[in-house]
């Protein structure tokens, strides 16, 4: 016999496997337009008790996503959890050993990042002193390239001595051979800056990769976690610590919600269901509580 019926306090849920007496009342007899039948020898006087078990009317299966060991169990029979509550957590070597292995990657991506950027800030300055230098010695080398003009301007009209004029000239073309080594220095320099941001960017983009990459592995590794969909009562779990499961697994654990919507079972076939009638009024008596209410059989 099923019966629905209404608990005023949910916690009453856990007497989900609680025996149950149920007793069918007496009804009173309504006007009848055709003669009544005769009452079978077997049927019994007074009340009829019968014993049964108060369950759920909505219970949810949540299996795991993955297969794995069972490594932890965190809720009990009968407990209740709130959404999104951790309920177990499995292993999983594979899912472990990729996640360990995209921090790794990211580690070392994220180390030549962090060396990269050191040496751009370092490339920087010394591009900065060797363009400074360049730019003095551009400025010392126009300074004397004029004064040499001037004094071959002068030597050729006889109008300075030699020696004037080749100091001019000497000192002109050791300032144009320290100028070239100071600008071609500067330029090299400017280049190596040039080319470890190029490697950073490089860089940075596989540090995205990886990131994203342990993301999706870290991901993974959260569906061995295996977590409430709802809230509610914890009213079945078949899983033990060490024991394997899956997504196969669909009643690990069961979760019962609208916990003042129960039902009452009782098997068919036992002695006395013969004499229970759709719209019998039964009282309702919990061996914790007492008789609490009264339900109509529907079924």
């Amino acid at each position: 016999m099923g019966g629905k019926w209404f608990l005023p306090s949910a916690s009453l849920v856990l007497l989900t496997l609680a025996a149950i007496g149920v007793t069918v009342l007496p009804r009173a007899t309504p006007k009848k337009t055709k003669p009544e039948e005769p009452v079978s020898p077997a049927s019994p006087v007074g009340d009829i008790n019968l014993s049964g078990k108060i369950r759920a009317q909505h219970v949810i299966g949540v299996s795991p996503m993955i297969e794995g060991t069972v490594g932890a169990l965190f809720v009990e029979v009968g407990q209740e959890v709130f959404e999104g509550q951790l309920l177990a957590r499995l292993n999983n070597e594979g899912l472990d050993s990729g996640q360990q292995a995209a921090k790794r990657e990211l580690e070392q991506t994220q180390s030549r990042v962090n060396s990269l950027e050191s040496e751009v800030i370092a490339a920087r300055l010394e591009a900065s002193r060797a363009r400074a230098d360049a730019s003095r010695a551009r400025g010392e080398f126009d300074r004397l390239e004029r004064a040499h003009r001037r004094q071959q301007m002068l030597f050729n009209e006889g109008a300075t001595p030699k020696l004037a004029y080749e100091k001019s000239s000497r000192e002109f073309q050791q300032a144009q051979s320290e100028f070239g080594t100071l600008e071609k220095l500067a330029a090299n320099a400017e280049a190596h800056v040039a080319e470890v941001i190029r490697n950073l960017d490089a860089e940075k983009r596989t540090l995205r990769e990886k990131t994203e990459g342990l993301e999706t592995e870290t991901v993974k590794a959260g569906s061995a976690e295996l977590l409430s969909p709802t809230q509610g009562m914890v009213v079945a779990r078949k899983g033990e610590v060490g024991r394997t499961v899956g997504p196969d697994n669909a009643d690990f654990f069961q979760i019962a919600t609208q916990l003042s919507l129960l039902d009452v079972h009782r098997e068919r076939g036992r002695p006395g269901m013969r004499y229970i009638h759709l719209g019998h009024a039964a009282g309702i008596g919990v061996s914790e509580l007492g008789a609490i209410g009264v339900l109509r059989a529907d079924k």
